[in-house]
């Protein structure tokens, strides 16, 4: 049976444990974060560091959907992660409706120092394709590539947001920070992100655009626990005002 999981989003791992989500008790508490008094760096540096480094491969489906619920498009799709290679990489293949042709490859890669790198690929021929800018959109659903690379996180220029702390849209207890790309994005400007108090992961999350407001979102729900990692089980990301959401259901987890 399917099961709603963001596993997708390149396998970002997440601990947490909340209401509703198959949790085991959780790693720290409050008072060990309040302690650490880290910078808005030092904490997204902690949330890299719960990426899985064992390989993967996840299976399922991508859903754009109206926010109650009717589907308007679906792409099945399978992901190769592996982020614990000398160069970490993943490879996504996006499949045509029947899950049978490749309709578009991307493969993904971190050198040590630099950012990410997007190459890809169209259709069965797999001719080479325009790089794509990171804040781009994937077949009309509402995930980008910086979704899929998580650049953000390496961001260096990153501070508290004016509001530096506040429950993210599932109720946690987050530290909010912005943080700003090494050079520009279009239609990008920053990234606020909220991390989780307690467990150090990502929560939330917001695409700001050129003048500084959010233009898309995406939130975590609930997460499973594999190989003593927590992985994101249950997301949603939405373009503002768009109409639309999508959603990525994942039908199997295994390692090559």
């Amino acid at each position: 049976m399917k099961r709603n999981l963001l596993s997708l989003l390149l396998g970002l791992a997440a601990t947490l444990a909340m209401a509703g989500v198959d949790a085991d008790k959780p790693p720290s508490s409050e008072a060990d974060a309040a302690l650490e008094n880290l910078t808005a760096v030092q904490i997204l540096n902690n949330c890299t560091r719960l990426l899985p480094t064992d390989p993967l491969i996840l299976s399922g489906e991508i859903r754009v959907r109206k926010p109650h619920g009717v589907v308007l498009d679906r792409f099945p799709y399978k992901l190769m992660l592996e982020w614990g290679a000398a160069v970490p990489s993943a490879e996504m293949l996006l499949l045509d409706k029947a899950g049978t042709s490749v309709v578009q490859r991307a493969v993904l890669t971190r050198p040590a120092g630099k950012p990410s790198e997007i190459r890809l690929f169209e259709g069965v021929e797999q001719k080479p394709a325009e790089t794509p800018t990171y804040a781009a959109r994937i077949q009309g659903t509402d995930i980008t590539w910086m979704d899929l690379t998580l650049d953000f996180l390496w961001w260096k220029d990153a501070r508290f947001d004016d509001v530096p702390r506040g429950d993210s849209r599932n109720g946690r207890d987050c530290d909010i920070l912005v943080t700003v790309p090494p050079k520009p994005i279009p239609g990008c400007s920053a990234v606020r992100v909220w991390v989780d108090r307690k467990l150090r992961c990502i929560m939330q999350a917001e695409q700001l655009g050129p003048q500084g407001n959010a233009v898309r979102r995406f939130w975590v729900q609930r997460v499973k626990k594999m190989d003593e990692r927590w992985m994101i089980k249950d997301m949603e990301v939405e373009s503002i005002n768009s109409g639309h959401r999508t959603q990525l259901l994942v039908d199997d987890i295994s390692q090559p």
